[in-house]
């Protein structure tokens, strides 16, 4: 091991993964890059996972096994950053796996750019057919933060590499003062904003370095249900981030942000025009109505798009209504 090079803290929340934690920690331990500290958080997972990650730190001398009580995986991901070591870190599911050279080419893009954080790009494997599906890529450059939120709103984007916790290289600075929300669904999206903030200018590279599993039974994604109270945490979460871009005047991101905000109540209220739903809607405009009034004041130039979207919400609510009761008859 080459002192000289920069420590890589991984960090593996591990829980009800017995089948597929081996594979995971070898794909780790086989790295390109070797100066690695590699921290297995066992989150009281009642299968036979305590005694694998017990096994591996015999093996391997940079693994870390650490033990503690089922708290969730927010919970977990903090337990590794509070015990790591590392100048660099990067999460990885433990039932995904990840490219021999995983490490190694964001730690060369981070050094290169001279950024704080990297972002690669996946494969999806479906653990019932086998297939590995290369996702849709963004483009591959170095963003600040405005640009980041740009992207991530645009529908030449794909937003879900940008988000997620698990293709990223972090400087560990970045969480010097942040941890995971604990309690919540969503917490990729609940932190991303101050992640993105703290790392100033962001590498996204066009590599395939991480094996995402889909379609696992028994996965936290495979049990979540779309219920209204997920709806609610995305929304509070999408109302926060519009106010802290404002904020901290990012004002493109901040424009997007709102409009992200406003389509999602009048998509939920054409859906279900309920009294909860029309009270969430109320609070809404008056945000958006503020957010207008802020970007005005500073000069913002609104194309033709948003000045008619910000200015008569209404009118796209009421052509949404009837685009759905067209599509209702016709599918009579």
């Amino acid at each position: 091991m080459n002192n000289k090079l920069p420590l890589v803290s991984v960090i593996v929340p591990v829980y009800k993964v017995e089948y597929y934690l081996n594979q995971c920690v070898k794909s780790i331990i086989d790295q390109t890059y070797r100066n690695l500290e590699i921290i297995l958080i066992d989150d009281g997972s009642p299968d036979n996972c305590g005694q694998l990650i017990e096994d591996w730190a015999k093996k391997d001398k940079r693994i870390v096994a650490l033990h503690q009580k089922n708290g969730g995986l927010s919970v977990a991901r903090n337990t590794g950053l509070d015990n790591c070591h590392g100048e660099w870190l990067a999460f990885v599911d433990s039932d995904d796996y990840v490219a021999k050279d995983y490490i190694e080419e964001m730690l060369k893009a981070a050094m290169r750019d001279h950024t704080n954080l990297v972002i690669s790009h996946y494969y999806e494997v479906d653990e019932i057919s086998g297939e590995q599906v290369d996702i849709k890529h963004n483009p591959a450059k170095v963003y600040n933060i405005d640009e980041f939120w740009k992207l991530y709103y645009s529908p030449e984007g794909n937003s879900v590499p940008l988000v997620v916790a698990w293709d990223k290289l972090y400087a560990r600075k970045i969480f010097e003062k942040r941890r995971y929300a604990v309690g919540i669904v969503h917490e990729d999206e609940e932190i991303i904003f101050d992640v993105v903030k703290n790392a100033h200018c962001i590498s996204v590279i066009s590599d395939n370095l991480y094996y995402y599993r889909v379609n696992r039974s028994g996965s936290i994604m495979a049990n979540i249900n779309a219920s209204s109270e997920i709806d609610q945490a995305i929304l509070e979460i999408k109302k926060t981030r519009a106010a802290n871009l404002m904020h901290n005047e990012f004002w493109d991101g901040a424009l997007l942000a709102t409009e992200d905000l406003l389509t999602s109540v009048i998509n939920a209220k054409v859906k279900n025009n309920s009294e909860k739903t029309r009270t969430i809607y109320s609070q809404v405009m008056l945000i958006v109505k503020q957010n207008r009034r802020i970007l005005n004041q500073h000069g913002y130039k609104f194309d033709r798009k948003h000045r008619i979207y910000f200015t008569i919400p209404g009118l796209i609510y009421y052509l949404k209504r009837v685009r759905l009761g067209a599509k209702k008859i016709l599918q009579r």
